[in-house]
């Protein structure tokens, strides 16, 4: 019985993947909240990284996101009414949205920008320069569609 149970979840790299990612949106996230953006530490946050500096389409975001239209623009509207995103008409579809960054949503990407090197400084300093540096290569490639 037991191995059987052992073999539904084998140790594989998918499982470590996914847990230095925990590990690293956990440090991202508890950097944010430390630094005043207490949004970061919630639900709404998962909407960021998906819009551009620039301004992205709400339908691109629904798609990129997987999720559906309704639960992705409750989740803009949250970030919306404290502030960080804000939506204006798409001039290409006169039914969408752009969205975009408030100054205060740039304020809080150039804060983000410096989380993101101090968490990456805490793992070349765990791992060792050369080794950090191997496997940020590796993940690159790893990245990139076959």
């Amino acid at each position: 019985m037991v191995k059987e149970i052992d073999d539904l979840r084998p140790d594989h790299i998918g499982w470590h993947l996914w847990e230095a990612a925990a590990q690293w949106k956990m440090r991202f996230s508890a950097g944010m909240i430390a630094a005043g953006h207490d949004w970061y530490g919630e639900a709404r946050s998962g909407v960021i990284p998906y819009v551009d500096l620039n301004g992205t389409r709400q339908a691109d975001i629904v798609q990129r996101m997987g999720l559906s239209k309704q639960a992705v623009q409750q989740l803009i509207v949250d970030l919306e009414q404290v502030g960080i995103l804000h939506r204006v008409p798409d001039p290409a579809d006169g039914r969408g949205k752009i969205v975009c960054f408030t100054e205060v949503g740039l304020a809080a990407q150039r804060d983000a920008a410096q989380v993101k090197r101090e968490v990456e400084n805490e793992m070349r300093r765990k791992l060792g320069a050369e080794a950090f540096d191997t496997l940020y290569a590796l993940l690159k490639e790893l990245a990139q569609p076959d």
